[in-house]
């Protein structure tokens, strides 16, 4: 993929005329290669492009300039060379001179490094690279967004992030195994209706409506609290039936214990009540929890019409 920056600098950067420059062969590229006359070569292989094509002794020079000039801007550093670099990039993107992938990835490299004050221009040339470190910490810095093309896309836009990293970062949706079987256990219990865990606090309930009744600490903790699982009524709109917290002997400590009071305190002034459930030794079982959540609906009402049956 061409990027922008490139395709806007390709006229300056290329001579329009090729009457300056010398007839293409062989023993044109090394002595080039050899004096290090490296804009003078890139400016002939993109003028004498007819020529170059299909000859393998050409191909073979040009390949041999390829692995000079990378060793070059090893030593001497991209700076030196910014502009062979921008050309040489543009040579590979427009198929005048293709490069190996590991001698591309290097030039990319030095593009973004060069671009590090422009991070629009970096990121450009870095998504060719997302793996690469350097491309990766430019991406970082300015989030690329790529449009997915489909067959509604002039109505539908659909974009996509890049990946910055190979190795997969993300975490579970549950934290024990104690909450996935009472993730379970709900899905059987509640089966009509939608069973969500880690249910922020200031999506069920509406805080403009509550704050005059909450303390400091508790309008404070409001934003930050999260409930284990919640019962959505699909049927009506997905609001927020039933709200349940799995206990533990974690939440003995004081810190715990005073999250837990202000979550007790944000859903009773909501209207709702929240179910606590604390096993007294061991982990409860997927089989305990159906029978205990079809057992106490009687009593409290809870899942009426489901957790009955």
């Amino acid at each position: 993929m061409i990027t922008y920056f490139a395709c806007a600098c390709a006229i300056a950067f290329f001579p329009r005329s090729n009457a300056m420059l010398p007839i293409v062969n062989q023993e044109t590229v090394y002595d080039l290669i050899f004096r290090e006359r490296w804009t003078e070569l890139l400016d002939l292989v993109h003028v004498r492009r007819d020529s170059i094509e299909g000859d393998a002794l050409l191909a073979h020079a040009l390949d041999t300039f390829t692995e000079v000039f990378c060793e070059r801007l090893a030593s001497d550093g991209p700076e030196r060379h910014g502009l062979e670099i921008e050309k040489l990039f543009l040579l590979h993107v427009g198929g005048f001179h293709r490069l190996p992938n590991e001698a591309l990835e290097r030039i990319v490299a030095h593009l973004v490094a060069l671009h590090a004050d422009r991070p629009e221009a970096a990121a450009s040339y870095a998504k060719h690279y997302p793996s690469n470190p350097i491309c990766a910490r430019a991406l970082a810095r300015f989030q690329v967004r790529e449009r997915v093309e489909h067959t509604k896309s002039e109505r539908i836009a659909f974009d996509q992030t890049l990946a910055f990293a190979d190795v997969d970062r993300t975490v579970p949706l549950f934290k024990s195994q104690q909450e996935v079987a009472f993730f379970k256990a709900a899905r059987e219990v509640f089966a009509t209706y939608l069973v969500y865990p880690n249910v922020a606090l200031s999506t069920v309930f509406d805080f403009a409506a509550m704050r005059d009744e909450l303390s400091s600490s508790e309008r404070q903790y409001f934003f930050r609290g999260v409930i284990d699982c919640v019962i959505f009524d699909q049927h009506n709109e997905y609001r927020p039936l039933y709200f349940f917290e799995l206990d533990s002997p974690l939440h003995d400590d004081e810190a715990t214990r005073d999250r837990d009071l202000h979550k007790d305190r944000i859903v009773s002034v909501a209207g709702k009540k929240l179910f606590r459930l604390r096993a007294s030794g061991g982990r409860m079982t997927r089989d305990e929890l159906v029978s205990v959540l079809r057992e106490v609906g009687d009593v409290t009402g809870l899942g009426r019409g489901d957790a009955g049956r």
